[in-house]
């Protein structure tokens, strides 16, 4: 551990998928990415994969380079002058735990190499807050405490600070705002640009799912504010 446990917090950004593995496996005999397929993706019909399986007729979109797989890739990283240094935390849980080269679809990395279209994260989150088509995955009680801040202040890898829940992101950073609409939702700002989130109160799940990753690194991309933005006024308007 770099710090005493429940004094600060940091991002497993390309750890925590394995961490969150082997507890499946060791609970249920399954690794993370089978439990997914099983009990998630094949009941709700999702287009949504932890290890793509043979033969598997996925349509995978070819992806142009984010700012963070530029970095990974040995770009020039401006101002983050923290990595740079290869001693640093941020450097060493990111950069450095990254392979450089291409990730095989096949392989299971429930960190970085989930692969899903828009509609399946919405549809996932979505049977987080409610029921979609007589499938709820967790009861409200859970829904609330996945939804509790469980963390937050200053993350001590990307430097910056941060609320999380169980798993999620919560409301207010710079890359989940609460001025964007997200103030009761919970959901995921990735590096490569997807975005997701659930708002138990409104009952609205989103998924956005670009194949040009985001040109900025701790801030939300302005692709998808305008698009959450849109979303917001849309149902409000309805509600």
């Amino acid at each position: 551990p770099e710090w005493e446990p429940d004094t600060a917090h940091g991002y497993h950004a390309t750890t925590y998928g394995h961490l969150l593995s082997e507890l499946v496996r060791r609970r249920t005999g399954l690794t993370v990415g089978r439990y997914f397929a099983r009990h998630l993706a094949e009941p709700l019909g999702l287009d949504a994969y932890i290890g793509l399986p043979a033969g598997s007729d996925a349509h995978l979109a070819t992806m142009l380079e984010s700012k963070a797989e530029a970095l990974m890739a040995g770009a020039d990283p401006g101002e983050v002058v923290e990595l740079r240094d290869a001693t640093t935390l941020t450097y060493r849980a990111t950069i450095a735990s990254m392979s450089q080269d291409p990730a095989d679809p096949a392989v299971e990395d429930p960190s970085y190499g989930g692969l899903a279209s828009a509609h399946a994260l919405a549809r996932l989150f979505a049977a987080l807050v409610g029921e979609v088509d007589g499938i709820r995955l967790v009861g409200p009680d859970v829904t609330a405490e996945l939804a509790r801040p469980h963390s937050s202040g200053t993350c001590e890898v990307m430097l910056t600070p941060l609320t999380w829940g169980l798993g999620v992101q919560l409301a207010d950073s710079a890359v989940f705002p609460a001025d964007a609409g997200l103030k009761h939702s919970f959901g995921l700002s990735g590096a490569n640009g997807v975005f997701t989130f659930a708002d138990p109160e409104r009952e609205l799940a989103f998924g956005y799912v670009p194949n040009m990753g985001s040109a900025v690194m701790g801030s939300m991309d302005g692709r998808i504010r305008r698009l959450v933005e849109a979303v917001f006024r849309s149902v409000d308007r309805i509600l």
